[in-house]
């Protein structure tokens, strides 16, 4: 078993991070693995807010959502697509990107070919220190996943994500798929 994540692979939450108010229930999919200091995008927390609130010139009702603390002031985005990359984009997963060129992917948007089916914007991102998130899998907080393919995430609904990350997981994991968000509340 692969002990640190690589691009392309997501981190799921340990039901253990219970108070953690950024990553609790959280699945993480890693956009970058240089010198050990990952980067990714919490794939699975939108905001009650959508992209055309914050970029008026986006006319469509996309969601926006929770990339993770850093940066919460910048914008990002992983769209999937196999028939065209945009410039300045990296490849992360088959059929899977993230960045790119803004103005060529607000184009595709208003022309219908990314939407909500196939693209998420993140305001911030979650990211790590070298040795930081080794520590943090060694001490249990987080799983490993493979998605096969990357890209499923984007036909669940976001409550679904983690849930059916811990049913993947199994054994023990499968008890928590069904656990209200807080325990105590069972």
């Amino acid at each position: 078993m692969n002990l640190f994540p690589r691009t392309g692979d997501c981190l799921v939450a340990d039901p253990s991070i219970l108070w953690d108010t950024s990553f609790h229930r959280s699945v993480v999919l890693i956009c970058a693995t240089e010198e050990k200091s990952p980067m990714g995008f919490i794939i699975n927390k939108p905001f009650d807010f959508t992209l055309g609130e914050v970029m008026p010139e986006v006319n469509k009702d996309l969601p926006l959502y929770y990339g993770g603390p850093v940066d919460m002031d910048q914008l990002f985005f992983i769209y999937k697509d196999n028939e065209q990359r945009l410039d300045r984009s990296k490849m992360i997963g088959e059929d899977l990107y993230f960045g790119g060129d803004i103005d060529t992917a607000l184009t595709l948007i208003e022309h219908g070919q990314l939407g909500h089916h196939n693209c998420r914007f993140f305001l911030g991102y979650s990211g790590w220190a070298k040795g930081q998130l080794e520590e943090e899998i060694d001490l249990g907080s987080w799983i490993i996943q493979s998605p096969k393919p990357q890209t499923t995430f984007f036909d669940f609904p976001t409550e679904e994500i983690w849930r059916n990350a811990m049913i993947k997981k199994g054994g023990d994991y499968r008890i928590w798929a069904d656990t209200p968000d807080n325990p105590n509340y069972n």
